[in-house]
């Protein structure tokens, strides 16, 4: 059996206005969380559940992406403004177009890069969704 559309050859991410680019090695998966509101009160008995509400907000997410570095490129600007910024996984073979993630968000952290013997040397940023732009999911079609 095939795994056509499972394989994450292809995928990528572009940011909008700093044009940071790099052979990415790895996009890891976007994280959003939602708080859960306790709303326990004194007339649930012992042995009882908590009770819990969804909050009106959500945190819009991070991410993490990993590219080979080489001594002779910049580091990303960690004090670079918001701007667009769109994962794009690979197009299914049965779609004429690929799935995006995009929304407008920065570079929350960075670290030089990894050097050990005989080993290629990354670097790994942190992206943080600002909100201002939700992310927002569309399918491949």
């Amino acid at each position: 059996m095939a795994l056509n559309n499972y394989a994450s050859q292809g995928a990528s991410v572009a940011f909008g206005t700093s044009g940071l680019t790099g052979k990415i090695t790895s996009i890891g998966s976007v994280e959003q969380t939602r708080d859960a509101l306790d709303i326990t009160d004194l007339s649930i008995s012992a042995g009882e559940p908590r009770r819990f509400i969804p909050a009106d907000i959500y945190d819009p997410g991070t991410f993490d992406v990993e590219f080979l570095y080489s001594a002779a490129q910049a580091l990303p600007n960690i004090a670079a403004v918001a701007e667009t910024i769109t994962i794009t996984w690979p197009k299914a073979t049965t779609s004429g177009s690929a799935a995006t993630f995009a929304g407008t968000g920065f570079i929350a952290s960075r670290g030089t890069a990894e050097a050990a013997p005989g080993e290629l040397m990354k670097m790994t940023v942190s992206v943080q969704w600002d909100g201002e732009t939700a992310p927002a999911y569309s399918a491949g079609s």
